[in-house]
């Protein structure tokens, strides 16, 4: 195997502080005041937003963070 130029520090990205940086992105998303936002009385195709709201953000939340452990 040929030797790399960069050693193995710098080839691997760091994780750590991207999934703290999602962890906490998420944890705003999903406080009182952004909740409290969406909790109203309308409907997307029956379903009510807040309800909707919780169920993206967290499919959103698997996915990004799905994508930040494999890169």
């Amino acid at each position: 195997m040929p030797p790399t130029p960069y050693p193995p520090s710098e080839r691997q990205p760091q994780r750590g502080p991207r999934l703290l940086f999602v962890a906490a992105l998420f944890a705003v998303l999903l406080n009182y005041p952004l909740l409290a936002a969406f909790d109203r009385a309308g409907r997307v195709a029956g379903v009510p937003t807040v309800y909707l709201y919780v169920l993206l953000t967290w499919l959103v939340l698997i996915g990004l963070t799905g994508w930040l452990a494999r890169r």
